[in-house]
């Protein structure tokens, strides 16, 4: 760690991700109030006056003072429900330091600990940040500090929890393409970290497992049409059971189509029995999403509050509505669809082309479409989570139609990455980053804010 406060405290050790961030946005045009500084007289705020004369290299990149900074990106955040780059790295190192916090700028920590309860509500999991920010009170009223937006950010977590007050009840499948896989990375706290990353273990009691499993995987001596747990590795046994219910269905495809065809292949077979939320990962899924992410996805869907999470328009500027229809998972984010635009060696003499595979799916939508490959950013890997509202805006037909006479294998499932989410997004393509979305629920923005970016080759 670094001496980034005076005194004894220290920095939690973030900065190797911090500078980099830091140095390409500059704060970016989000903070734009941040970014005018010189233009409008911001009001340092005293708490600044706790910190080394110097913060090592942190300082470069600070407008003001780190506490000053924290204040105004956080106004702006209560305000406008906008998560900037430079308000998502404060608020972490906030948390991260709450010890100092607490001594040296109390109203910034009771700052950080209403965040982080109104980051942990829809999981239920707000209480032990309410009841640390509860022994701040003494210390701290929000009147007595009105340059700190401590009354607005109460304001805001009330409402937000008469929105979750009463708990919905969600069904939930998880449907994986299969063949021998462990999947016991799910049962661990660590999920492949060599410490503990998670304070508790992703929770699946209340998910459906259907692996659609490909019949050349199955072990000799096992009928292809069982639903035995038995055929299973042991690995993957004690994973397994750990879900509401286990379905393996049986495939007769080649490995070479891989996730896609599989995933339509459910949805066009359950399409009149869908769950409400279905997720689609690969077996190794936490080699793609966040765990945390996804932890907390089941968490919030477990407390029957995930839908009501997000932020409708008079709720802190967030646009509401649909946002929980569709949502991408994976932790990389791609910023540009190379691998369409230039094939690598293996897909330039392949039955269908990207051009061809997205006139094949999105002909009939009545977004234009451009000629050869436009510029468009997505997440990575097939890796999401859909409701059956928004499944159903198709028919049953084009899924079957998609699943059945599209010549599935590598590069083709491979260019499916790009188009997922125009299928669930009415053909429009280009999805936005998590970190800025104002309609998705904070839990949402605050792990994996800077994704890795890349061209993404096949």
């Amino acid at each position: 760690s670094m001496d980034f406060f005076s005194g004894t405290c220290q920095l939690h050790s973030l900065w190797p991700l911090f500078a980099p961030l830091l140095a390409a946005i500059a704060f970016s045009a989000v903070g734009v109030v941040m970014a005018a500084a010189d233009e409008v007289q911001i009001k340092r705020d005293p708490c600044d006056e706790q910190m080394a004369p110097e913060i090592a290299k942190l300082q470069q990149y600070l407008i003001v003072g780190f506490f000053t900074d924290y204040r105004e990106h956080a106004w702006r955040y209560l305000t406008f429900n906008e998560t900037s780059y430079a308000f998502l790295w404060l608020n972490s190192i906030a948390f991260a330091n709450l010890d100092f916090l607490r001594e040296a700028c109390p109203e910034a920590a009771q700052l950080a600990l209403l965040i982080r309860a109104e980051e942990r509500l829809p999981a239920r999991e707000a209480e032990l940040p309410l009841l640390e920010y509860a022994a701040l009170a003494d210390v701290v009223s929000p009147m007595s500090k009105p340059d700190w937006p401590l009354a607005l950010g109460m304001e805001r977590l009330k409402g937000l929890i008469a929105e979750l007050l009463v708990p919905e009840e969600y069904s939930v499948d998880m449907v994986m393409p299969y063949c021998n896989e462990p999947l016991d990375a799910l049962l661990s706290q660590r999920t492949g970290y060599g410490d503990t990353w998670l304070s508790a273990r992703v929770p699946l009691k209340h998910v459906n497992l259907l692996l659609y499993r490909l019949k050349v995987c199955i072990p000799e001596g096992f009928d292809p049409s069982s639903n035995s747990l038995e055929s299973l590795p042991p690995e993957a046994r004690s994973a397994a059971v750990h879900f509401r219910s286990v379905e393996i269905i049986t495939v007769s495809a080649r490995p070479e189509a891989w996730e896609a065809s599989r995933y339509l292949m459910h949805i066009a077979t359950r399409y009149d029995r869908l769950a409400d939320f279905t997720l689609f990962l690969h077996p190794d899924v936490l080699e793609h999403v966040n765990p945390r992410t996804l932890r907390n996805v089941l968490q919030s869907l477990r407390a029957g509050s995930f839908r009501k999470s997000g932020h409708p328009v008079s709720f802190g500027g967030g646009t509401g509505g649909s946002w929980f229809e569709f949502l991408s998972l994976s932790h990389n984010y791609i910023t540009r669809p190379s691998r369409a635009k230039q094939p690598s060696s293996n897909c330039t003499e392949v039955e269908l082309a990207f051009p061809q595979l997205q006139r094949s799916l999105f002909e009939q939508e009545d977004v234009s479409q451009p000629e050869g490959v436009p510029d468009f950013g997505f997440y990575c890997c097939s890796q999401f989570m859909v409701h059956s509202s928004r499944i159903h805006r198709r028919p049953r037909d084009w899924y079957q139609r998609v699943a059945s006479s599209t010549p599935w294998e590598h590069c083709a499932t491979s260019y499916m990455e790009l188009l997922w989410h125009g299928i669930f997004n009415d053909g429009e393509l280009n999805e936005k980053k998590r970190q800025e979305r104002t309609d998705l629920p904070l839990f949402l923005r605050v792990d994996n804010f800077v994704e890795r970016t890349a061209d993404g080759l096949v």
